[in-house]
């Protein structure tokens, strides 16, 4: 096969050869004669075919002189290509592999540090199962443990200090309700037991204190504000408990309203519109089902228009 194609080369030399000849000839007459109308486009495909011919030489012989790898040559090299190519995909593993299992830590580690502990253990799992890397996935659950516990604990102390700021404002339900939230978030957190029986004790304390002033106020008249503490004390007293200070408060109560129907009655006496109007709408929403109350509804209608007010539509 290399023979033949060696002859092929060696019988197309002289064709080449002959025009190169004739592209000179072709130029030099096209040189001589300028004035012709032929020269022009002469001596262009001269110039042209003379060198498209000198390349063809030179490119004939350069072949020539090259060897031509036989079939068992070109085996052997595609045969290294596929050993070398094989090499290099193994080593790509194994750089894919370290590149894995950095990232993986990498993860483990903003779980942590996001408190995102269960994903981390998950992180940890694949770590020792996946790669192998056992004791390493143990140190890490070990962190991981103690992380949590350290987050639970933090939460939980924010909870409990939280919900001492709204039992000393009186807030009971707001923390009824924080109380719940660390119980669903911590169900088995063992400092959280005790948070229903603290509120309840924070709120019995606080009515009991009510109850004292609103006990001396009552006993030495300061109807108005033994009132004002009788309301607050309802809103801590449930059931049974609210019992225990009716005989106090069926007194306070009939006190106020009888001053309520005083304060009205000698606003009208004393031509004063705006204050009995104002007086008279307080009694009416403070003592709605009483006789007081029918009084200073039949009353009001005049009165706003004695003090200039529009009458409220019904």
């Amino acid at each position: 096969m290399k023979a033949s194609k060696d002859a092929s080369m060696r019988h197309g030399l002289p064709w080449f050869a002959a025009a190169v000849f004739v592209a000179v000839l072709l130029g030099t007459l096209a040189f001589l004669k300028p004035d012709a109308a032929w020269s022009a486009p002469v001596l262009a495909g001269a110039v042209a075919g003379g060198l498209v011919s000198l390349l063809a030489i030179g490119l004939a012989t350069l072949l020539e002189g090259r060897d031509t790898p036989t079939d068992d040559s070109t085996a052997a090299i595609l045969g290294r290509i596929e050993e070398h190519s094989m090499l290099s995909d193994q080593a790509k593993r194994l750089v894919y592999r370290d590149r894995e299992l950095e990232l993986l830590r990498m993860l483990v580690e903003q779980d942590i540090a996001s408190g995102d502990f269960d994903a981390a253990l998950r992180m940890v799992d694949e770590l020792g199962n996946q790669f192998g890397r056992r004791e390493e996935a143990e140190t890490l659950r070990t962190r991981i443990d103690s992380s949590r516990r350290e987050e639970v604990e933090r939460r939980i102390g924010e909870g409990t200090r939280h919900i001492a700021r709204l039992l000393a404002a009186g807030d009971w339900d707001a923390a009824a309700g924080v109380q719940h939230r660390l119980e669903r978030l911590f169900p088995d957190a063992p400092s959280i037991a005790s948070l229903p029986e603290q509120i309840l004790a924070a709120r019995l304390r606080h009515a009991a204190e009510v109850e004292t002033r609103m006990r001396e106020a009552h006993a030495t008249g300061r109807i108005d504000e033994a009132m004002t503490l009788l309301r607050d004390l309802d809103r801590h007293l449930v059931g049974r408990e609210s019992t225990r200070v009716l005989d106090v408060a069926q007194p306070i109560v009939a006190a106020h309203r009888e001053r309520c129907g005083v304060r009205f009655r000698d606003a009208i006496n004393a031509r004063e519109w705006r204050t009995a109007v104002e007086l008279g709408e307080r009694l009416v929403e403070d003592y709605p089902n009483t006789r007081m109350a029918e009084e200073a509804t039949e009353l009001l209608a005049g009165l706003r228009n004695r003090a200039g007010l529009t009458p409220e539509r019904p």
